[in-house]
């Protein structure tokens, strides 16, 4: 296979440092670009402001300090990541694949 043929592979998980939870493996167009954002990919401006809702959710709830405020909240805000990559799925079928 030439790595034309290869697909990228995008992965949405938030970090903190990072305010957009997209990362992708550099590749040799972008050989030390780990860290990505919607623009990267071409995702569309509704799904961008998701995405920042979604991290800032994350964010929000302090978890490196208290874990999830409500186990409603964190299964709500899971949902939502699915969801969010679903959508992202849809918008980059053409050239990638997205882990969630």
């Amino acid at each position: 296979m030439s790595d034309k043929s290869v697909r990228r592979v995008i992965r949405l998980f938030p970090d903190y440092g990072h305010r957009w939870p997209l990362w992708e493996n550099s590749t040799r167009e972008r050989p030390t670009k780990y860290t990505m954002e919607p623009a990267d990919f071409g995702l569309s401006q509704s799904l961008t402001e998701r995405l920042r809702t979604w991290y800032d959710v994350w964010d929000a709830e302090n978890l490196y300090e208290n874990g999830w405020s409500t186990t409603e909240n964190e299964r709500s805000w899971i949902a939502e990541g699915a969801s969010i990559a679903e959508q992202i799925r849809e918008e980059v079928k053409a050239f990638a694949d997205v882990e969630y």
